[in-house]
């Protein structure tokens, strides 16, 4: 007798797709270097008009994004089902200093879920977004 195995994919997901994982959470991984070395942070973040939008407090390494490629990673997963996706993004960040273009982008839905002052906001052209899901599959053996 075959019993159904269950086996897995992986996806790779249109950019339509990628947006819509993108507007489904709150919380991506900011992708950048940090005195020639990698460095992830962990970071709440908007999408307005089409590009990443995030309030960030004073550290001294976020005036040092400006004008610089970074990354940006989204993603969710159930450990248990064995199933998930990730977006990742490739872009050029620029901090907004702009009064009037901070103000448009004044959205209180989005405020940071980290303590302190979050006043420095950097936004993130998206110019190569690429993503993947894997998903189960049943297969037959």
């Amino acid at each position: 007798m075959n019993t159904p195995l269950n086996a897995s994919e992986i996806e790779r997901l249109d950019l339509r797709q990628c947006l819509t994982l993108l507007r489904s959470q709150a919380v991506g991984r900011l992708v950048f270097t940090e005195q020639a070395l990698p460095a992830i942070r962990l970071v709440n973040y908007s999408m307005p008009t089409g590009r990443i939008v995030l309030r960030l407090g004073h550290a001294k390494w976020v005036a040092r994004l400006d004008r610089t490629v970074v990354a940006f990673e989204v993603d969710d997963f159930d450990a248990g089902a064995r199933t998930g996706w990730s977006v990742v993004i490739v872009g050029k960040a620029r901090l907004i200093l702009d009064i009037d273009e901070l103000v448009s982008l004044n959205d209180p839905a989005a405020r940071s879920w980290a303590p302190g002052p979050r006043d420095q906001v950097v936004s993130i052209d998206m110019e190569r977004v690429t993503g993947r899901r894997i998903r189960v599959t049943a297969s037959a053996s």
